[in-house]
């Protein structure tokens, strides 16, 4: 079985950014560089690493330590797919190559289709044994492990935490996600959702919804 992640279909200018934030109804974290994964966890511990494309990422393999350090979460025996970003071959600074960033879960056993955006973002920090969030983090992400790290995500100020890192090659924006917002084709193929928003850095020949 292979399971896809949702896909964010509309891009936004920065200026939209506050008309979303005051409906209340989006919460937004981190785009990042990298290669989007799923970390598929079975039942019995072992751990694959896929694209949401379904295949393994190029130039990488989980070393020793990764495997070790996703073990060391909040695991119990079920099966996992949780969505993530790789920071690859993409990744100059050292610091950040190989980091693995946690963002979403979308399977625990289960499908999550009835289990909305808010509610699979607590299963996700539980999972991470609730790491501390910690204010002016210097970070571009909260460290559960050595290599592994859970994105953050705000209610407010997505003016502010758009423009947080921005200069690092290793961030591109915000990725802007509906509070309510269900999983609806249970993941079984690769597709585009309208409740997730992307809001990158503006480059040559970029669309974007105003």
């Amino acid at each position: 079985m292979i399971l896809y992640p949702p896909h964010p279909v509309v891009k936004i200018l920065p200026k939209s950014l506050e008309k979303y934030e005051k409906t209340n109804k989006w919460i937004a974290q981190r785009k990042f560089n990298g290669t989007n994964i799923l970390v598929h966890i079975d039942r019995d511990k072992n751990i694959n690493l896929l694209t949401r494309h379904g295949t393994p990422p190029k130039l990488f393999n989980l070393t020793k330590d990764h495997k070790k350090e996703i073990l060391s979460l909040n695991l119990e025996d079920k099966e996992y797919w949780i969505n993530g970003e790789l920071l690859d071959h993409k990744t100059k600074n050292k610091k950040y190559k190989g980091k693995i960033v946690l963002f979403d879960i979308i399977y625990l056993d289960k499908h999550l289709i009835l289990t909305n955006q808010e509610d699979r973002l607590q299963i996700l920090r539980n999972i991470c044994r609730n790491p501390q969030f910690v204010e002016n983090n210097s970070k571009i992400a909260i460290e559960v492990t050595d290599n592994i790290w859970l994105a953050e995500d705000w209610n407010s100020d997505f003016n502010f935490h758009y423009k947080e890192f921005l200069e690092l090659d290793e961030i591109e924006g915000l990725i802007l996600r509906k509070r309510k917002s269900l999983i609806d084709n249970f993941g079984s193929k690769p597709y585009d959702v309208s409740w997730m928003v992307k809001c990158r850095k503006p480059h040559a020949g970029g669309t974007y919804e105003y």
